[in-house]
């Protein structure tokens, strides 16, 4: 399952500080068992949540397990809460693991209205939102080689994405 949050920064001041902290909450969350994979992403345009980090999880019930709870979610945010709008956080089924997306590769976040392909046969990957907001019923993630990305910019319902860093692991 995919659990996906994303958000804007409104103080971009302190964006720096901001990415520290990220990849602090990054190892945290892969210290709670059920949570194994982490990576996050930036679109290379304009977009009303800019932001999105997907992290593989076991099931929705890790979100209110106690080890989650004492070290995760919103309370846990500290003051970075107030810093961000347009947060939204899902869970997604229908895959099973998140894509491991190279430094030299984009992810495509596609809304529902899309078909099973985008153009040049790209193909999406749909999941069903299972869990926590469930701001949108569906969603879908696609990767392309970052020299391919461009054509995809400005496509209705298609963020491009680019990775902010590796994909970690439990134990990175």
């Amino acid at each position: 399952m995919i659990y996906m949050v994303e958000m804007a920064l409104l103080d971009t001041a302190r964006r720096a500080e901001w990415e520290a902290w990220y990849v602090a909450h990054q190892h945290t969350l892969l210290s709670i068992p059920g949570i194994h994979a982490s990576q996050r992403f930036e679109t290379i345009h304009k977009a009303d949540s800019p932001f999105v980090a997907l992290h593989e999880v076991d099931s929705p019930e890790i979100f209110t397990s106690p080890g989650y709870r004492a070290k995760a979610g919103p309370t846990n945010t500290g003051e970075w809460q107030a810093r961000m709008n347009n947060w939204h956080r899902n869970v997604f089924d229908g895959v099973e693991h998140t894509p491991d997306v190279s430094m030299d590769s984009r992810l495509l976040v596609v809304e529902a209205h899309g078909g099973a392909a985008l153009p040049g046969g790209v193909k999406v990957a749909w999941m069903t939102a299972v869990g926590l907001d469930r701001s949108v019923p569906r969603r879908g993630l696609a990767v392309v080689e970052a020299a391919a990305a461009h054509r995809f910019v400005g496509t209705p319902g298609v963020r491009v994405m680019k990775p902010l860093g590796p994909r970690l692991r439990r134990g990175d």
